[in-house]
């Protein structure tokens, strides 16, 4: 196994440079959280770059470079290539964000550490929920970082192409072999419709092929959201302005 670390160096945030190939994008609440996390423990980790004819191009710690400024930061510089460090720039989040949480454990931990920053206890709050929740702009919140968009391209897909049933199938056919009374059966078959698996570029395909009335109540059922303001008023996206006013006093770095 190679060793690609040549030595680590402090450099001013400021003089790396900016990888062109980054695709990762840092949300207000993220920067927020960070900075927490450097004014509760301090700089604990290296972010990563290789030598370039122009200077230290980042591979890794775009964010920390953005929140540290002109101060120092510890840098690995690593012997590798320009093709090898897009395959790390590509690889490194995807590989951190497989691993699973083992839910016990992390409440355990929640409940013995203690952070004076709001934004941190935010972020870990939404980890342990599985939640995500970010401002749209205005005074109306979602529980979704960033909505799907589909553009809707080809024919009108078949009904069927629309869903996939095979776990709720399974699941309502173990039920009905049950012999369950007859109001514990209808609540499992019930919950059992939440196992079915939704394509939403299908449906959006279907949508825009679809008849008016037809298109309104699938927008009704939020199975295509056109109008926000339309989502709130169907009950989708809610959340009232002096909630917001709390929210926001409450969480002012979220």
């Amino acid at each position: 196994m190679k060793d690609r670390v040549k030595e680590l160096r402090r450099v001013p945030a400021s003089e790396l440079r900016v990888n062109p190939n980054n695709w990762r994008r840092h949300p207000p609440a993220q920067a927020a959280a960070l900075r927490g996390v450097l004014d509760d423990i301090g700089f604990a980790d290296a972010v990563i770059a290789r030598e370039t004819p122009d200077g230290l191009e980042l591979i890794d710690g775009h964010l920390r470079k953005e929140v540290m400024e002109d101060q120092p930061v510890p840098v690995l510089i690593l012997d590798v290539t320009e093709e090898e460090a897009d395959k790390m720039l590509l690889t490194l989040d995807p590989l951190a964000a497989m691993a699973q949480i083992d839910q016990g454990q992390m409440e355990h931990l929640l409940q013995s550490t203690q952070f004076a920053n709001n934004a941190v206890s935010d972020m870990l709050a939404v980890l342990v929920s599985g939640g995500v929740s970010e401002p749209i702009e205005g005074d109306k919140y979602t529980q979704i970082v960033d909505t799907p968009i589909y553009t809707p391209t080809g024919p009108q897909p078949a009904i069927e192409e629309l869903t996939d049933r095979s776990i709720a199938d399974e699941l309502i056919g173990q039920i009905r072999q049950a012999e369950l009374p007859p109001a514990i059966e209808q609540f499992l078959l019930d919950a059992a419709e939440r196992h079915v698996a939704f394509n939403f570029e299908r449906i959006a395909n279907y949508y825009a092929h679809s008849s008016p009335d037809i298109q309104a109540l699938m927008e009704r059922s939020a199975l295509v959201i056109v109008d926000y303001d339309q989502a709130i008023a169907n009950g989708f996206v809610r959340l009232k302005k002096d909630i917001d006013a709390a929210f926001r006093k409450d969480y002012p770095y979220a």
